[in-house]
């Protein structure tokens, strides 16, 4: 990625996956957080970071709905 007419050096980000919209909570769950959640029980640190815009997803994605049960976000998932 690199500014409009800029000599700067172009930056590059890595990603660990991206998910699109048709995506079940399940899926994020159980690719991106269930692994994090299993290593903190036995014994390591862990985070779990939202970032992005304003009404990008980000509180659906932790939170989600509380029924139908696959509706769940991250959060009542780990617990």
């Amino acid at each position: 990625m690199r500014k409009p007419d800029s000599s700067e050096i172009p930056k590059s980000f890595t990603y660990d996956a991206v998910y699109g919209d048709k995506c079940l909570q399940s899926e994020i769950y159980d690719e991106s957080a269930f692994p994090l959640v299993e290593s903190v029980i036995e014994g390591y640190n862990g985070t779990i970071f939202a970032y992005g815009q304003t009404g990008c997803g980000k509180t659906h994605t932790m939170v989600g709905l509380e029924s139908p049960e696959e509706e769940k976000g991250i959060i009542p998932r780990a617990f």
